[in-house]
């Protein structure tokens, strides 16, 4: 009876969510997980009625937790691991996120990640519709002079990650910040297929040396489709995102590089 009584409360959180649970009854579905049989429902009830109030029970003690009847080890460790976790998210939901409104700030960044690579490496900066970094993550590496841009992993990861906005940095070692045909080509691809899903690709930039080549705005210019979000907040966001006239940046950007610390990645 209570096994089917557990797959039930799934069941409704699957259609409902939480919303329409009563605080004892998502105390009781969190129960499930340290008493394995047994009705959790008196449990919760239980323990509302000894705290009286749900601060009151997060805030209670282990030892306090355990002089509740039915109460073990293991669901006394459960509910304190419980209040950490919110205080967790709550800390990183209230730490503004990095971020990255001009070329110039995002070149900066992203080249940091090419300074003694001699492999030809793929990274892929994730943006939220503030512009705020939610990830910045190598996606392939590959040998000199071997380009790789991986279409779906881009799409999936932009998708997973719920980005806004994309941009991709490539290098060439020992070569020119030129876009060669092929780059251009996968750009479009990439553009097109992260564009079925709502995300947008700002741009995509090759690094090598002291050079930086903006692809998208060389081939398109400041005419782009970007979030609504980011149209209202700042409608002319393009144009003020290339802050710096390329021939002024391209053979700049790195200057600032080499004296600083990396990351390591």
């Amino acid at each position: 009876m209570h096994e089917h009584h557990r797959d039930r409360v799934r069941t409704r959180y699957r259609i409902d969510g939480f919303d329409s649970f009563a605080t004892h009854e998502i105390l009781e579905a969190l129960l499930f997980y340290s008493i394995p049989r047994g009705d959790t429902n008196e449990l919760a009830h239980r323990l509302m009625e000894r705290f009286g109030s749900l601060r009151n029970l997060i805030e209670a003690s282990l030892d306090e937790l355990l002089t509740v009847d039915g109460i073990g080890e293991n669901s006394a460790f459960l509910l304190k691991l419980v209040p950490e976790l919110a205080k967790r998210y709550a800390e990183d939901v209230l730490t503004p996120l990095p971020s990255y409104r001009t070329l110039s700030a995002v070149s900066e960044y992203l080249c940091r990640k090419f300074i003694g690579c001699g492999n030809e490496c793929v990274y892929m900066m994730l943006l939220n519709n503030k512009l705020g970094l939610i990830d910045c993550c190598k996606i392939s590496e590959g040998s000199v002079n071997t380009s790789v841009l991986p279409i779906r992993v881009i799409t999936e990861k932009g998708l997973h990650r719920k980005a806004s906005m994309v941009v991709l940095a490539h290098n060439h070692p020992n070569g020119l910040a030129i876009p060669s045909g092929k780059d251009i080509e996968v750009t479009t691809q990439v553009d097109r297929s992260l564009a079925t899903l709502g995300v947008t690709l700002l741009e995509h930039l090759i690094v090598a040396d002291d050079c930086v080549w903006p692809i998208l705005r060389e081939q398109m210019g400041t005419v782009r489709t970007l979030p609504s979000e980011v149209l209202c907040a700042d409608p002319v966001f393009l144009e003020n995102f290339y802050d710096i006239d390329p021939e002024t940046w391209r053979a700049s950007v790195f200057q600032g590089l080499l004296s600083q610390p990396t990351d390591g990645n």
